[in-house]
């Protein structure tokens, strides 16, 4: 399995649908994936600006761009460049005031550091042009710096994220040591990924899962009747906010060992927990849920940086009025049959089923859910004498279905959760209720798991 290293590649289903949807609007940023992080300690920029342009040379995805051939989206892999640019950005403190302000060596407008962050979350990429990522260095005194990167969401996932950090971290230990690094070359490129799945998504393969999905989906709504603030509007705008909580501690223990008497898996109990919620919230025993999944099956794809993600369709049937135990055996066997056919594009899957295409809400799912079991609060990292921790300064303000619930798994005594909603639709005082209703009804099935769906009290979550 080998792709050229540079020329042209092809794309993957997934890329195909971000291209296209950057065609209809070409100032879009809605797939910007823009992360900070606090560098602590002193700094060898050199070092730093080395270990990037080498972290963008080992993958080809990094150094891709995308231009229109006859109408139709191709992939142009440039060769390894000179050095990354890594543009410095001067940071003033003034009297110790958070509000930093920057002047850029290209004579920008002084703007603080957030407000530096939120341009770069602004600014569209040009797939056709390239390149799919940008790099500032933000220094905010002599041993504190930020490291943003900004990167189109058609080259990179959250496990790609983790893959090109923990590359810096090494890479930038050697450049300062002087020491030789020998991280192994990546098994198979972006390119040889796209390939493989253009030849598995043929003939029987593809005939039998399209017949599985439309046997699962049968039936299932089109839309989940949301009780929203405001009607929908002819364009969804993916304006977004956010609403960070985290479940009481004695709760959390409690509700690991719910989850362990019932031999499921946090992610199974805390997703039939909201799977429970919605059906209250929006009064029906049918809902669809969309779940990512890593999409890296196969190991050599392991080390590769690229858009690997897919969305899953998770179905919950809660009729019967069931109870947490039984919702909880349902939910996971249907959890386990979806990972067992996860290799379709949820965009194929939603054209071969034929679901209308609606401009105002995303087709066959509109809500949602992921547990994280990284530690949402790491211990920083160490680069050399460097610390590194994530800054906290990015907003990027977009949520791309109504409702996401984000369950953060630390492994210790809390779980956090956070709550993104389409700022159109809901009003904030709506999302905390949503918000509050899921920690009352994780305290409530902890409680008793055999209580119905029906004897769920919704009003302490204020709804």
């Amino acid at each position: 399995m080998s792709a050229e290293r540079t020329g042209h590649g092809a794309l993957s289903p997934a890329q195909h649908r971000l291209w296209f949807l950057q065609q209809f609007d070409p100032g879009s940023t809605q797939y910007n994936v823009c992360l900070g992080y606090e560098l602590r300690g002193a700094l060898d920029v050199a070092a730093l600006r080395s270990a990037l342009t080498e972290v963008v040379a080992r993958h080809d995805a990094l150094r891709t761009s995308f231009p229109a051939e006859r109408g139709r989206p191709g992939a142009r892999i440039e060769p390894p460049g000179e050095q990354v640019p890594l543009p410095y950005v001067e940071l003033t403190w003034e009297d110790g005031d958070a509000a930093a302000h920057a002047t850029t060596q290209d004579g920008d407008a002084a703007v603080s550091a957030a407000e530096f962050a939120a341009g770069q979350v602004a600014r569209p990429f040009d797939l056709a042009a390239g390149p799919p990522v940008r790099a500032h260095l933000l220094r905010l005194g002599a041993e504190s710096h930020i490291l943003l990167l900004t990167m189109h969401h058609i080259v990179v996932d959250a496990w790609s994220v983790q893959i090109i950090l923990a590359e810096l971290g090494a890479l930038y230990a050697a450049y300062v040591s002087g020491e030789e690094v020998e991280l192994p070359a990546p098994q198979a490129r972006y390119a040889d990924y796209a390939a493989w799945q253009s030849g598995l998504l043929r003939g029987e393969y593809l005939e039998r899962e399209f017949a599985h999905w439309r046997e699962q989906l049968a039936g299932a709504p089109a839309v989940l009747d949301l009780p929203t603030d405001r009607p929908r509007a002819v364009s969804q705008t993916f304006a977004g906010g956010e609403l960070p909580d985290a479940v009481p501690p004695p709760l959390a223990v409690r509700l690991r060992g719910l989850t362990a008497e019932l031999r499921s898996t946090m992610f199974v109990t805390t997703l039939t927990a909201f799977m429970m919620l919605l059906a209250r919230w929006t009064r029906t025993d049918d809902v669809v849920i969309a779940v990512p999944v890593a999409g890296r099956a196969r190991p050599e794809f392991h080390a590769t940086v690229g858009f690997f993600v897919n969305t899953v369709p998770l179905r919950g049937d809660l009729s019967g009025d069931p109870s947490f135990r039984q919702a909880v055996a349902q939910v996971g066997s249907a959890t386990l049959d979806a990972l067992e056919h996860d290799a379709l594009p949820f965009d194929m899957l939603v054209d071969h089923l034929g679901v209308p295409r609606d401009p105002t809400c995303n087709p066959l799912v509109q809500v949602g859910f992921q547990l994280l079991r990284t530690p949402h609060r790491a211990r920083p990292a160490r680069w050399h004498d460097l610390e590194v921790e994530e800054w906290d300064g990015v907003r990027q303000q977009v949520t791309r279905l109504d409702l996401e619930m984000h369950v953060l798994d630390t492994a210790a005594e809390t779980v956090e959760t956070l709550l993104c909603y389409r700022t159109d639709l809901f009003d904030r005082r709506s999302a905390e209720g949503l918000l509050a209703g899921y920690r009352s009804f994780l305290a409530q099935v902890v409680a008793d798991p055999d209580l119905p769906l029906s004897k769920l009290d919704v009003r302490n979550g204020g709804m």
